[in-house]
This record gives structure tokens, C-alpha cells and sequence, in this order.
């Protein structure tokens, strides 16, 4: 069991139900007018991952109750029309990318590029420069030297995405089960052989053929990402892979002392990215625990939920605060170049309770 919280020491975990259809209902309102889930309320150019579904299944089965699906289903299947029809290339596979305009991309180019340190040659270059940066942003991994290629530090509009791709499978089997129990067969078997059809290609063209490691594809050039990042455990834990041996080379490669890197060391080669080594985020923390007890790694999904738990209550001893995310390697507030770590989200805290119940499950 878990030691006592010294953040949340008197606190019972709870769920508020209120709170969460209140949350399906603001996500199901930019649906409806907008045909996916905004960035954030004033930014409407790009999306966030496809998480709906995830959630209207949960409450679904947690109130076991088919109103739930009722309700949000025409929504859960718009979002999904979105990254289909807006975000899938030749490959068949999804790829983050963004709504802006030229105009847009003109205006923001110059404090975009400088706040990833790079100066372009030319009002062209920056606004593609832009383009791919806001491709990164809608992916939340805003930034991430996940996409560098031989010509580019930041080349996502190349790829296609371990995450992304494994978010719209575990969508696509959570939304043809929910279309089945109310009655739309047709409907769900549509969703089921496009599932099966994206794990296939997953499977063929984001797998190292050598050690089972999956990565973003560069289908541009044909090749495996450069930088191994914690999007690689999505799969595992949504039901892509069921390679438990790939899945601890993927831990081994990303663990550190303190928790789990956002991506690799790669020596001389850091950026100081949010999203790099050795930056350890709630959200990758969630689902490298998710694919470890999937796949049966009991011990090792424990010892990275108390690694998470451990950092949170230390840092928060010393400074009386919860942070975005933390160093790994430190064991203390993360420091990058991009902008200061700033004090308290929400998936911070959210996780860190989430953790704690887990272990304090009868299961552990």
C-alpha cells in the first residue's frame, strides 16, 4: 500500500458525476459546432486528442445506463468523422495538423519560432515553420523533438502518430460496443473492420521489425521516428500491441530515477523541449502505468505510479505546491527553455489521486 499522501493526507478519493457530464456536455457542445474538441475556448484553429469516446464510455459503464450512449453518440461518431476526414493521409493513418489560416500562421510565426529558438530565413519559412508547430500543438506535446528529421528539427506534418493512431483504435472498439448495445450493428461493424484495418497498418508500418518498439512513421521518407518517446506506450496500453517484452524495452529506455521521460536521452542532441528528456508529464505517467498492469508487468506499473507519487509529495514538501511536471532525473520542478514550469493542472493533481487509488486497490 501506498504511504500516507502528504499532500492529500485526509482527503477520500471521489468522482464527482456532476462534474464529469458536465465536461462531456462542454465537449459534446464543440462537437456539435465545430466537429471536434477545441485546444482550449479561444483557440478554435486546432483540436485536442481524440478523447471523447474514452470518456462517454466510461460514464456509460460506470452508470450502466444506455441514455449515456444516447446522448453523446452522434457526437462521439463526429469527432471520429474529423480525424478521418481531416487528419488521415495516403497512408490510411492519422496525422496531427492544425486549422490556420495564412493569415494566422503570417501573424504568430515570429514569437512561434522564437520560443523554440529558431530564426527563419524568410516570411515563408516561417509561416511552414508555423504550420508544423501547430501540428505539434494539437497533439498537447507542444514541443517535442519526436518529428525531427535529417532536414528539420520539427517535421510532424511528415508522420504519422503513435498516439493519435492508438487513441482512434481504442475509440473505434469502445464506439462500435457502445453502437451495438444500442442496436446500430451495421453501424458498429463499420467502426470494427475500420479498427482492425488500422491495426494492421499500425502494426506494418510503426513497429521496429527487430525489437517490437513502436514509433511515430515518417511515411514522407519511409522511416521509424529518430526520437523514442512515451507516446510508444499508448499502444500497449490500448490494445495495439500485446508484446509485454517490446513494452519493457520501451520502460527500460525511458525510466528514469524520478519517473518516466517524455522521450530518450540522446546525449549532445536536447533541446530543453517541454516535451523531452528528462521532463516526466502526469499524462505519460497515466498511460505508461495503463500498458504496464494491461500487459501483466504488476511490479513495474507499481514501481512507476510510486515513483510519480513519491515526486509529487517531495517537491510539494519543499514548495508547498503541485507542478505541471518535474525533472527525472533531479527529482524537482522541471526547467526548460521554453517557459517557466508553471505551479497546479489539473492532470497533475488528477493523476497523482488516480495513482494513489490504484495502489491502494486491493490489486496492490
Amino acid at each position: 500500500r501506498p504511504p500516507r499522501s502528504t499532500l492529500f493526507p485526509y482527503t477520500t478519493l471521489f468522482r464527482s458525476e456532476d462534474q464529469v457530464e458536465n465536461n462531456l456536455d462542454n465537449m459534446h457542445f464543440f462537437i456539435d459546432n465545430l466537429g471536434f474538441v477545441p485546444n482550449a475556448n479561444h483557440l478554435l484553429d486546432r483540436s485536442q486528442p481524440p478523447f471523447f469516446c474514452r470518456a462517454v464510455y466510461d460514464l456509460y459503464k460506470d452508470k450502466n445506463d444506455k441514455a449515456v450512449i444516447e446522448k453523446h453518440i452522434a457526437a462521439v461518431l463526429r469527432e471520429h468523422a474529423f480525424f478521418e476526414l481531416d487528419r488521415t493521409g495516403p497512408t490510411g493513418l492519422s496525422s496531427y495538423g492544425n486549422n490556420c489560416t495564412r493569415l494566422a500562421l503570417k501573424e504568430s510565426y515570429p514569437w512561434l519560432c522564437a520560443r523554440v529558438g529558431i530564426t527563419p530565413a524568410s516570411e515563408d519559412e516561417g509561416i511552414a515553420m508555423a504550420d508544423e508547430l501547430y501540428a505539434i500543438a494539437e497533439s498537447g506535446w507542444d514541443f517535442t523533438p519526436r518529428y525531427r528529421t535529417g532536414d528539420s528539427l520539427f517535421a510532424p506534418l511528415e508522420h504519422v502518430n503513435i498516439d493519435l493512431n492508438s487513441l482512434l483504435y481504442d475509440a473505434e472498439l469502445k464506439a462500435c460496443e457502445m453502437l451495438s448495445e444500442i442496436g446500430r450493428l451495421s453501424d458498429a461493424d463499420l467502426l470494427r473492420r475500420r479498427a482492425a484495418e488500422r491495426k494492421a497498418l499500425m502494426c506494418r508500418l510503426m513497429f521496429d521489425s527487430a525489437d517490437g518498439v513502436p514509433y511515430d512513421y515518417n511515411f514522407a521518407n519511409g522511416s521509424l521516428s529518430k526520437t523514442l518517446s512515451s507516446a510508444s506506450f499508448y499502444p500497449f496500453a490500448l490494445g495495439v500491441s500485446d508484446d509485454s517484452a517490446a513494452l519493457k524495452r520501451v520502460l527500460s529506455r525511458l525510466e528514469l530515477a524520478h519517473g518516466v521521460s517524455a522521450c530518450e536521452y540522446r546525449g549532445s542532441d536536447e533541446f530543453y523541449l517541454q516535451w523531452d528528456y528528462p521532463a516526466v508529464w502526469p499524462s505519460n505517467t497515466y498511460f505508461a502505468f495503463l500498458a504496464l498492469r494491461r500487459l501483466g508487468l504488476k511490479n513495474d506499473a507499481q514501481r512507476i505510479a510510486r515513483k510519480y507519487i513519491s515526486l509529487v509529495d517531495s517537491v510539494f514538501e519543499r514548495t508547498g505546491r503541485i507542478w505541471e511536471k518535474y525533472d527525472g532525473v533531479r527529482g524537482d520542478i522541471s526547467e526548460t527553455a521554453e517557459y517557466a514550469t508553471p505551479a497546479m493542472l489539473g492532470w497533475s493533481a488528477g493523476v497523482y489521486l488516480w495513482l494513489s487509488e490504484q495502489l491502494a486497490s486491493a490489486d496492490y
